[in-house]
């Protein structure tokens, strides 16, 4: 079976673009058709992470550009899923490393910030983010991939220069097939669960005797690559979206416990608040109370300690009187009874 060499451009406007592909590319978002045992063999080049893609993005972006301007070019090269089947892993590696030239060549070395070869999926494939930066500084994606002509163009020269050399044929030029993006065949999918693969074309003989069969044939062929490698990126869009919108009811239903516990907390404040100015009223209330009693008793004891004085001072003028009369009785004692002189003997004695 014929081997068709696949590639695809898609424009990254903003920087919420970036970090959703960079996310999946680096597998730092839920990757369902990605086998875990088999993520370590991917390899990169460049920018390691999500957050160093759009880093790298960012530095290389001209400080004046158009508010809608393509910030990045993501391009995705694969091949039918036969080809790798049947091809040598060097002829596999050989077909990625002339894709990783061709782009260096296309856009220049600087602006290829980070190639990612994807090995964990049924299909390989290489990312590849890209600047779309001109050789005059002008940030500008219509220079690449601007109108039919320039796409035609660069899948012509894609299959020549990188396809051919390992056996990989062009897709039929001119053909009819559009190119769905993973997203739109998600939403085709959650509207039609049972979309059906290409179905194989029915020629006539006289397709058969132009030659127009083989054609037909080779149109299936690439629309039956294109398939099943949207199916495998659609399976993913809507199980990355599945797990998003299982997030969001999660992170919806913390938000409203975390209201229902604000709330509560605001009614416990207003109690406390409450308790707090009762206890406050009532301290005051005993305050008052207790500077009232401190008063009394100050009055009491001023009014026991005048008394007290006064008890004093008529204390101190009996005494007084009583000292006065005694010294009167010593005087007139001393007059009535004179002292003797001293003679050896005791008083009344003859």
């Amino acid at each position: 079976m014929t081997g068709y060499c696949i590639l695809r451009a898609e424009k990254l406007t903003s920087f919420g673009s970036i970090a959703g592909s960079a996310k999946h590319t680096f597998r730092e978002i839920p990757t369902p058709n990605a086998d875990p045992s088999r993520t370590h063999l991917n390899r990169t080049f460049g920018a390691q992470d999500a957050a160093a893609v759009r880093a790298a993005i960012e530095a290389r972006l001209p400080v004046k550009r158009r508010k809608d301007a393509v910030l990045a070019i993501e391009y995705l090269v694969t091949a039918s899923p036969e080809w790798f089947k049947s091809a040598p892993a060097a002829q596999q590696n050989a077909y990625f490393a002339a894709t990783v030239r061709w782009l260096e060549a296309r856009h220049g070395k600087a602006n290829v910030v980070c190639v990612n070869m994807q090995l964990d999926e049924t299909s390989p494939h290489l990312v590849a983010y890209v600047v779309p930066l001109t050789k005059d500084g002008r940030l500008s994606a219509k220079d690449f991939l601007g109108g039919r002509k320039v796409l035609t163009q660069m899948q012509t020269e894609f299959a020549q220069l990188v396809g051919a050399p390992v056996g990989l044929q062009r897709g039929v030029e001119g053909s009819k097939a559009t190119h769905t993006t993973a997203k739109q065949y998600a939403t085709a999918l959650q509207k039609n669960p049972t979309l059906a693969a290409p179905q194989p074309p029915a020629p006539t003989i006289a397709d058969r005797l132009t030659g127009k069969a083989r054609q037909m044939q080779e149109e299936h062929e690439a629309a039956q690559a294109q398939h099943l490698a949207l199916v495998e990126q659609a399976r993913n869009v809507a199980e990355v979206s599945r797990r998003a919108r299982v997030q969001q009811a999660a992170a919806l239903e913390r938000m409203r416990r975390e209201v229902e516990a604000a709330k509560q907390h605001q009614v416990d404040a207003a109690r406390l608040r409450d308790e707090n100015a009762r206890l406050v009223r009532e301290l005051q209330a005993q305050r008052t109370y207790f500077q009232q009693q401190i008063a009394d008793l100050k009055a009491m004891l001023a009014k026991a300690a005048d008394q007290v004085k006064g008890l004093l001072a008529k204390v101190g003028l009996i005494t007084q009187q009583r000292d006065d009369a005694e010294a009167d009785v010593d005087e007139l004692r001393a007059i009535i009874y004179p002292p003797e002189r001293t003679t050896g003997r005791a008083p009344g004695q003859h």
